[in-house]
């Protein structure tokens, strides 16, 4: 059917009715409080927010004392870091009520967007810092024969300490924003190179141990087996057991320093009772392959 130009007119409000219309219109758009309609002076006062904010980041991004913080960042930690950049901030934000401050610095182009960057590099330099200088007091600590277990907790406490000095150095007043994240990467990055150093220490100790058995039974054994007594497999049994009996109560008085569970140290100390084994019966098979090259060139 050929409607014409104009249309469908079912849902055309006829101009005697406009006016009942209208208000029926504005009744549901009060009482529908899904719409989320802001009021008037809301959405004023929010574009006034941006622009006020779009200004004073044009002011901050030329400010010297700005520029100079910003490079200094760039190098490494900066004493007084966030005194000064909050002291830049207020020269800015002085003549604004508490609210309107919260809005220029926390606001989607507010000044707390454009100096985070900058606060984040200086708690980067201070993790980097305070994992650098755990690092060379765990192995001064070391150095002095000081215990793993002890120097790793005295280490990781002081650095820790110095990080946390560092971020409340760093901390902005016109802002809440904390360092968690970063401080949980440095406890990471502190276990896992304690982690490591221990790996190493435990792997050194345990082969000093092993050669320590093999100098003490390889040579004696030998001996013992070029007598060719009647008893020289009960000798060789004793010494075996004396040996690795010293062995292992040493060890485990050095390994008791690194405070490992007792399952780690019970296969560490059965590691070495095994090696000590090994070593014996390798230096038998030795001896025996010498008889039989004696014998076949008989």
């Amino acid at each position: 059917m050929n409607r014409g130009l104009a249309g469908d007119r079912r849902g055309v409000v006829p101009a005697s009715g406009f006016s009942f219309s209208a208000q029926q219109i504005w009744k549901v758009i009060k009482e529908n409080k899904d719409l989320d309609l802001p009021a008037h002076k809301v959405m004023v006062a929010t574009v006034r927010c941006e622009e006020i904010a779009n200004q004073k980041f044009k002011q901050l991004v030329h400010d010297e004392g700005w520029l100079a913080l910003q490079e200094a960042v760039e190098t490494g930690p900066v004493r007084g870091f966030g005194q000064r950049l909050s002291s830049i901030l207020a020269t800015y934000l002085s003549e604004w009520s508490s609210k309107f401050k919260m809005k220029l610095v926390k606001g989607s182009v507010g000044l707390g967007v454009f100096v985070y960057p900058a606060y984040s590099a200086i708690l980067g330099h201070l993790r980097s810092k305070a994992l650098e200088d755990f690092q060379v007091r765990l192995e001064q600590s070391l150095n002095k024969g000081e215990g793993f277990a002890s120097s790793v907790c005295t280490c990781a406490q002081s650095s820790m300490l110095e990080f946390e000095k560092g971020c409340t150095d760093a901390a902005i007043q016109q802002t809440n924003w904390d360092a968690s994240k970063v401080r949980e990467k440095l406890r990471h990055d502190i276990d896992a190179h304690a982690s490591s150093v221990r790996s190493a220490k435990l792997a050194e100790l345990n082969s000093n141990y092993e050669k320590k058995l093999s100098s003490s039974l390889s040579g004696p054994v030998e001996a013992l087996l070029e007598t060719g007594a009647n008893n020289t497999w009960a000798s060789i049994r004793k010494l075996l057991n004396h040996e690795t009996e010293v062995a292992v109560s040493e060890f485990s008085t050095a390994v008791a320093n690194f405070e490992l569970d007792n399952e780690t140290v019970a296969k560490m100390k059965q590691h070495l009772k095994d090696y000590a084994r090994n070593v014996v019966e390798t230096k038998a098979r030795e001896e025996a392959g010498k008889i039989m090259i004696h014998m076949k060139d008989r």
